[in-house]
């Protein structure tokens, strides 16, 4: 709660544009970061389709909006709803085959790439490697100010503040239901679970779903705040980079993923160097963080200080 209500205030202390935008950035990767440990940290499925649900949420969102003439926020829905659909598809095909690990990483990752394929070739709609500008302004409700245009950093920073602990929200009561115990349970053994009773390929399936569609609602937010989209949304170096979050995170809490992303949007603003030397630099500490701090930053925090690290 005091952190909820730090990151509030915030503006108020900091008048910068620039470290809002960051922040912003955070945020929505926050949320693909969170969502994507249901899965990942909570289920031990090692999911490359996240991307997928990210980049084909954008675009859905936007389509639907020039194709259809919804709103935003409607758009959004239904571009949630798209990737749930293709979520129960493809988990269907891999949980109905057992995939686990890498079979199920590969799998995954061809749905994946098959999606960005379709998106980079049919140009007549998505534009192809060009991309689309998104010069609509999604628009929300203000007290005192009636329906207004989402523009400017400051309203971005609450509205992707509110999506964060929303997502936090959500997955902290998942996590901490019935069906977190049947997650862990299928994370531990999965046919130990099979016969207790736990419906596996029915939890593995929820987990999935629910965190693609919060990687969904959070690759809207993030394309038309960008501005863009284009088809490295889809790409295996957004997986990596998702998967980096996490491991630099943590995976032993709900909102430890959070710290990844906030620590790999902004490491590129503080350290100036050159493309190439900023690899080494991302590289060298996700392989010192996996070596050394094996739980991610938040997991050896919370050993230092003694507290439980599933607490959120």
């Amino acid at each position: 709660m005091l952190a909820a209500l730090a990151l509030a205030l915030l503006p108020l202390l900091i008048k910068s544009d620039f470290a809002l935008t960051i922040l912003v950035f955070s945020f929505l990767l926050g949320m693909l970061a969170v969502s994507f440990n249901l899965i990942f940290g909570y289920t031990g499925q090692l999911s490359m389709f996240h991307a997928a649900a990210f980049g084909i949420s954008a675009y859905a969102t936007h389509l639907s909006m020039s194709l259809l003439g919804t709103s935003f926020w409607i758009g959004l829905v239904l571009a949630a709803l798209l990737v749930l659909f293709l979520s129960v598809i493809v988990g269907t095909i891999c949980f109905r085959f057992r995939l686990k690990e890498f079979y199920f990483a590969v799998v995954t990752l061809a749905f994946s790439e098959m999606a960005r394929l379709i998106i980079l070739n049919w140009n007549s709609v998505t534009n192809g490697t060009l991309g689309i500008i998104l010069q609509e302004k999604p628009r929300i409700w203000l007290p005192g100010q009636g329906i207004v245009k989402l523009d400017g950093t400051l309203m971005w920073y609450y509205v992707s503040l509110i999506g964060l602990a929303l997502t936090l929200l959500v997955c902290w009561r998942l996590v901490n239901s019935w069906m977190g115990r049947s997650f862990a349970a299928i994370r531990l053994n999965d046919e130990l679970g099979d016969t207790l009773g736990i419906n596996v390929f029915r939890y593995k399936l929820a987990a999935f779903s629910v965190g693609n569609m919060i990687a969904a609602i959070a690759g809207g937010l993030y394309s038309f705040f960008l501005g863009s989209i284009e088809p490295g949304f889809l790409s295996i170096d957004q997986s990596l980079a998702i998967v980096a979050m996490v491991l630099l995170g943590g995976r032993g809490a709900v909102a430890a993923p959070f710290i990844g992303a906030l620590v790999l949007t902004t490491l590129p603003h503080v350290i100036h160097l050159g493309a190439e030397l900023r690899t080494i630099v991302y590289g060298s500490i996700l392989i010192f963080t996996i070596l050394v701090m094996p739980q991610g930053i938040y997991g050896s925090i919370a050993a230092l200080t003694r507290r439980p690290p599933h607490a959120i």
